[in-house]
């Protein structure tokens, strides 16, 4: 009766071992997929969101600027949809002319994120702001 249950056990093992087998491989498939997924159209589509979000924080920043001649930030940050902008604005930056204001935005959405610079000159006699140049930074 020992023998035979010793049998059985040894029997069943292959079992277990095909059926963990089968788990992690299914496993090991999804997380390709998700991985695919994100690299592909998923991950461009996350890009460009962030890239919007980021946009966004510059014009947030140009509106705050227009209202507020002397307006600066060592940073803040606001949700666009489930995006967040991330806004930092330098007045009279190093390396610029006076009256100049120099906006960095970076934009996150999930795991991408992207960052703009934006040069926005204050005109100080008319009050007038003018984006100067914008770029995308790292």
């Amino acid at each position: 009766m020992l023998a035979n249950k010793k049998h059985r056990a040894q029997a069943a093992l292959p079992a277990v071992l095909l059926i963990g087998g089968v788990i992690v491989e299914i496993a090991i498939a999804g997380v390709l997929v998700a991985f695919i997924l994100s690299s592909s159209g998923w991950g461009e589509r996350l890009s460009s969101q962030a890239l919007a979000a980021a946009k966004a924080g510059v014009e947030d920043a140009f509106i705050k600027i227009t209202v507020d001649k002397d307006f600066s930030s060592a940073g803040y940050s606001f949700n666009v949809d489930s995006r967040t902008a991330e806004v930092i604005v330098i007045k009279d930056p190093v390396g610029y002319a006076t009256s100049m204001n120099k906006v960095i935005s970076t934009g996150k959405a999930l795991s991408r994120q992207r960052k703009l610079e934006a040069i926005l000159i204050v005109r100080r006699d008319t009050g007038k702001v003018d984006l100067e140049s914008i770029r995308e930074i790292e």
